[in-house]
């Protein structure tokens, strides 16, 4: 168990001696790596209180509620044993640093008047220079610069959570590499919210694959905004009303157009295609948008925005004719033999998808096992609450032993 507990922090034995009895051993270890060897060795033996030091960033509606929810959990998890020390938080501009972890009452004032900047190489100096025992460093952004910076991370010491798509959905270049950083660095890549948001998609996913079942069509709705904003349009509400009620829910992408023109349900299919074994890039999945195809939605956000009335007439119009036939439009992404697709599809009434609308997702799995009657998977998809407790779910599963 001793020495377990030295690898399991990554210390580096220069030699070992034993006294008369098997409880007398002792090593060497650099200097630098003591206190966390201590105290690592202290919680496998003796049961102390594990510290995991967390680095956030991105600190908007996911972010800043993740934050709520660890400083929530604290005490329940100080009394199973557990510190989850938030050591660093950082938005675009500013970060806060503390080394015996940031006071978690009034950060965000703090963070707008920190001088500090934000910088990925900063994390890794930290990370190398600390060499704390578990850190974690976790994505609530939505930067692609960030997300290509994982593997320097994971090379510096840190695991990542992530629900951040972009390293998922980018190159399948970069996909692999992560997994090879990973495993060579012995570090953990956490992603669970990049598909489902709090529903538990990939790990379900992961489990049928392991224990030996075969995968044959994944579909479902995968965006709760889309969902949301698809049944308040069956009420009679403009699209544009409804996209921006879903925006200040905080349902959608920071730029909506990302999921109104179904590229987040575009990636997230991608994601579960990679996980199924295929070799695809984003550019690849068949992708038909949510907007009219005589809509412009081009430019700068807020000019999309007051564009976006321009296409209600069209949109209701559509919506209505369905109705009319007693179908409802849901949109749909899917990853079968007649390849990936993503789309607005009209189902029927009494078809399953068109009972899920008000920020649901709802997905199936048909496989050699869930066959003919697949596997489903629905709940909420969408809002900060969900997706913060994802994240939170996947930071726990770094820790070791027995959690409330």
């Amino acid at each position: 168990r001793f020495f377990s507990a030295l690898a399991d922090v990554d210390c580096s034995i220069a030699a070992i001696a034993q006294g008369s009895s098997e409880r007398s051993i002792s090593a060497v270890i650099a200097q630098v790596d003591g206190p966390r060897a201590m105290a690592h060795v202290h919680r496998k033996c003796f049961g102390t209180t594990e510290i995991v030091e967390l680095l956030v960033a991105g600190v908007g509606t996911v972010g800043g509620e993740l934050l709520r929810q660890i400083h929530q959990q604290a005490p329940k998890l100080r009394a199973h044993g557990l510190d989850l020390r938030v050591c660093a938080i950082a938005n675009s501009r500013n970060s806060l640093v503390a080394p015996e972890g940031v006071a978690l009452d009034g950060w965000k004032a703090r963070l707008e008047t920190s001088t500090e900047r934000f910088t990925l190489d900063t994390y890794r100096g930290w990370a190398r220079a600390r060499r704390p025992g578990r850190p974690i460093f976790v994505d609530c952004t939505s930067s692609e610069d960030v997300a290509l910076g994982y593997p320097a991370l994971m090379a510096a010491g840190l695991h990542v959570v992530t629900a951040n798509k972009k390293a998922n959905s980018g190159r399948q270049d970069h996909w692999r590499a992560l997994r090879e950083t990973a495993s060579r660095h012995q570090r953990k890549f956490l992603y669970e919210t990049n598909v489902g948001a709090g529903l538990p998609v990939i790990d379900t996913l992961k489990n049928m694959l392991r224990t030996g079942d075969t995968v044959h069509r994944v579909e479902g709705i995968l965006s709760g905004s889309l969902s949301f904003i698809l049944g308040l349009t069956e009420q009679g509400v403009p699209l544009s009303k409804a996209v921006g009620t879903a925006m200040e829910k905080g349902f959608t992408e920071p730029d909506p157009r990302d999921d109104l023109e179904g590229t987040d349900v575009a990636r997230k299919v991608l994601i579960l295609a990679r996980e199924l074994g295929r070799t695809l890039e984003l550019e690849e999945v068949t992708l038909a948008s949510l907007l009219p195809e005589e809509f412009d939605a081009t430019g700068p956000l807020p000019d999309f925005l007051a564009r976006l009335p321009q296409a209600d007439g069209i949109f209701q119009q559509r919506v209505d004719a369905y109705r009319k036939e007693g179908k409802v439009l849901r949109y749909v992404g899917s990853v079968g033999p007649e390849g990936v697709r993503v789309g607005l599809v009209p189902v029927p009434l009494e078809h399953p998808l068109a009972a899920v609308k008000g920020g649901e997702n709802a997905l199936s799995f048909l496989s050699e096992r869930y066959s003919p009657t697949p596997l489903v998977i629905r709940g909420y998809g969408a809002g900060a609450a969900v997706t913060a407790a994802g994240v939170l779910a996947d930071v726990l599963r770094l820790v070791e032993g027995p959690l409330p």
